[in-house]
């Protein structure tokens, strides 16, 4: 199936329009430390596809001073909450495996926080402890187009960051040209709607160095009466993500996380879906090489009562990665995807004025094959 990126239904970057050799990603990221304890960090992006093809990522600022007991960090600006620990590299980047899981490859398209953060530690080596504990808590704006995406189109596997200002296209379902004429076949997700200030809190613990976890909630407090001169609404979009990181060895490791939550937009929740998604993520490294197998299962159920309008959709992936790096400025590897989904969605429903053409297969499925090689300087 065609990609969303190109208005169709597919849930992979990819499609057989881009057989052959891609430059799949350039990236820039830039750090000025000051001796005051700031730090000033921006990560721009260049790609091949999408509305936008060159812009900025992430850019913030971090206040993180040197202290002999708690520990604190503010970062200020726009940049990438850690609900997760797929993707510790630089840009936001996964060591593991070329595609994101599905949890991932939505907050890299829909989520950001463009606001602040603050995170206090108790590091447990300077308290004779086998045990850090840490607490986060932000407020944000501009992150109002939140649950479109997974709404419609529903769960991707990916690696396409959306770019700050940048539009995301789906397709045009034939709901969104009849009751929801208002709303376009794009969303921008980071664009401020309802003047509503969002927020998170989360908690991280660590056992030593071997095991981590993650507890966020997430809630943008969108107004989904709110609808921009260009159609987009705000949508009310809230969640809970818990992640796990757990190495066994030096060179064993397994990485999980889990994600719930639901979004709504319109009138008397015009368009109202229930969202979840996990993924299990093991993986091997052996001097230069790693091996890295994660399985994924995705689900949105819808809740409303436009009948015109049917959301449900569900699906699941393998990814299998092998990554070399043979020099310190040079990568290559070799990742497999398959993945299939449901999307009720993608047959015309029986509404007036429908596209009567309309008319994809509720159930398809994708095999991906990468080679990728790729510089870092």
């Amino acid at each position: 199936m065609q990609s969303w990126l190109r208005e169709g239904t597919g849930i992979t970057r990819y499609d057989g329009h881009n057989d052959g050799l891609v430059l799949s990603q350039a990236m820039a990221e830039g750090e000025v430390d000051f001796e005051n304890a700031w730090q000033l960090q921006a990560t721009v992006y260049y790609y091949h596809d999408g509305d936008t093809r060159l812009g900025l990522t992430e850019a913030a600022l971090t206040y993180q001073p040197l202290t002999a007991g708690w520990k604190h960090r503010v970062r200020v600006g726009a940049f990438y909450p850690n609900f997760s620990f797929e993707n510790p590299k630089a840009g936001w980047q996964s060591p593991y495996t070329y595609s994101f899981s599905a949890i991932n490859s939505w907050v890299a398209e829909e989520l950001r926080t463009i606001g602040t953060e603050w995170q206090i530690t108790r590091p447990g080596r300077q308290y004779n402890s086998n045990h850090t504990f840490s607490l986060v808590s932000s407020v944000f704006v501009a992150n109002d187009g939140a649950g479109t995406l997974l709404a419609w189109r529903g769960w991707a596997l990916h690696n396409r960051q959306t770019l700050l200002g940048e539009r995301v296209a789906f397709a045009d379902y034939p709901s969104i040209s009849g009751p929801l004429e208002l709303q376009p076949n794009w969303v921008k997700p980071f664009l401020e709607t309802d003047d509503r200030i969002g927020y998170y809190i989360g908690g991280h613990w660590r056992h030593r160095r071997n095991t981590e976890l993650r507890l966020y909630r997430y809630d943008n407090r969108g107004d989904p009466l709110q609808v921009d001169s260009q159609g987009q609404y705000a949508w009310d979009t809230k969640f809970w993500s818990l992640s796990l990181k757990h190495l066994f060895t030096r060179e064993w490791r397994v990485l999980a996380q889990w994600m719930d939550g639901s979004t709504a937009m319109g009138d008397s929740a015009a368009v109202a879906v229930d969202f979840n998604a996990w993924y299990l993520l093991t993986s091997y490294k052996y001097h230069k090489h790693r091996f890295s197998l994660r399985y994924d299962n995705f689900e949105t159920v819808d809740t409303d009562n436009n009948r015109y309008d049917v959301n449900d959709s569900h699906g699941h992936a393998w990814t299998l990665a092998w990554r070399y790096q043979p020099h310190k400025y040079i990568e290559m590897g070799i990742e497999y995807l398959y993945a299939t989904s449901w999307n009720a969605n993608r047959t015309t429903p029986d509404q007036p004025g429908a596209d009567a053409g309309f008319d994809w297969p509720q159930r398809g499925s994708r095999e991906q094959w990468q080679l990728v090689i790729s510089g870092v300087y």
